[in-house]
């Protein structure tokens, strides 16, 4: 549709052509006016590089680093609105930092702004592919918006699998670095990763429960009206086997220092296994003393229990992460 005119513009349409476009005079020459060459890379690049080395773009970026400074004071105090003003001053003042959208991001999740988390984060990984922070949290809001829908199904678990993925993707680009900072977000990464599959599965077995509800109302429908008596015990054995069952977490996998499933567990002269770090604290509080035996142990025996190790790894490789904490309701999830 075409826009509303305004009364100068019906006026104008009331003028004759010749009054609104007068007739060029022969003398005069009709200007002719050249397309504007398209600069070459290197008068771009140069461009750049002037506009980079300006002193105003110079003190514009040092000023949006005061301001990161500034927001991550705030988001230590846990003022996280106040950390949001100074992460947007950072971001007008110099836009192209990943790091400054990465921040926001985090504070608008903790303040449970979930869509303009996942704005920011996404706009942190268009500037910087390999901003772990962006993945983990767009991935986890993505498992946030599963666990709040009102309706479970196929398309939900999809939904959360794709969260899964982008954590998965932040944990790639993390697992190389050293640095203390990073090893902190390497661990949460792990653990919403751990808990995203645990909504996942609790998910499809709810949905296997609704579906092998429905099948018994069903057959019982069709048996009254046929007058038939179903074997209710043996309908129930075999559905049973369709059902997804509770993660069985044999007692042995579980360390009795920490009480959490083994990571690195490690076997000793006693013939008792214990999670490495739990024991080596033990060992360093209360000397050389096996918990349970109460028998002498000697450190030099440590050897890492193999065969224990891999039906932990087996049983982590068929229900993803597993854990003491066995949430029975997905919505009860706390992500981190």
């Amino acid at each position: 549709m075409g826009q509303a005119h305004s009364n100068e513009t019906y006026q104008f349409m009331n003028y004759p052509p010749e009054d609104i476009f007068p007739q060029q005079q022969p003398q005069q020459q009709r200007k002719v006016f050249k397309a504007a060459k398209k600069p070459t890379a290197q008068q771009t690049s140069q461009k750049n590089i002037n506009i980079t080395s300006t002193p105003q773009f110079t003190d514009n970026k040092q000023q949006s680093l005061e301001e990161k400074i500034k927001g991550n004071n705030f988001f230590s105090q846990k003022n996280y609105q106040k950390a949001i003003e100074c992460y947007t001053q950072a971001i007008n003042l110099y836009g192209t930092d990943s790091i400054y959208y990465s921040n926001r991001a985090v504070a608008y999740r903790l303040l449970n702004r979930y869509q303009e988390a996942k704005q920011d984060a996404e706009q942190a990984i268009k500037i910087d592919q390999t901003n772990a922070r962006a993945y983990f949290i767009y991935g986890t809001i993505i498992l946030l918006e599963v666990q709040k829908s009102p309706q479970i199904s196929e398309q939900l678990i999809k939904q959360a699998h794709r969260g899964l993925q982008y954590l998965d993707q932040a944990y790639e680009y993390i697992k190389d670095n050293a640095d203390q900072q990073k090893n902190k977000l390497k661990v949460l990464i792990n653990q919403n990763l751990g808990k995203g599959k645990r909504m996942v599965f609790l998910i499809a077995q709810e949905m296997d429960r609704r579906n092998i509800q429905s099948l018994k109302s069903i057959l019982a429908e069709l048996a009254q009206s046929r007058k038939v008596k179903l074997d209710w015990n043996y309908l129930e054995k075999q559905t049973q086997k369709k059902m997804l069952q509770e993660i069985p977490i044999p007692q042995s996998f579980i360390c009795v220092i920490s009480y959490e499933i083994m990571n690195e567990p490690i076997l000793f002269n006693t013939g008792q296994t214990y999670e490495k770090n739990g024991i080596f604290q033990q060992f360093t509080q209360n000397g050389c003393t096996d918990p349970i035996t109460r028998e002498q142990i000697i450190p030099q025996t440590a050897r890492l229990n193999l065969q224990l190790l891999l039906g932990i790894s087996e049983l982590k490789k068929k229900y993803g992460w597993i854990g003491i904490e066995q949430e029975e309701d997905y919505k009860a999830i706390k992500f981190e």
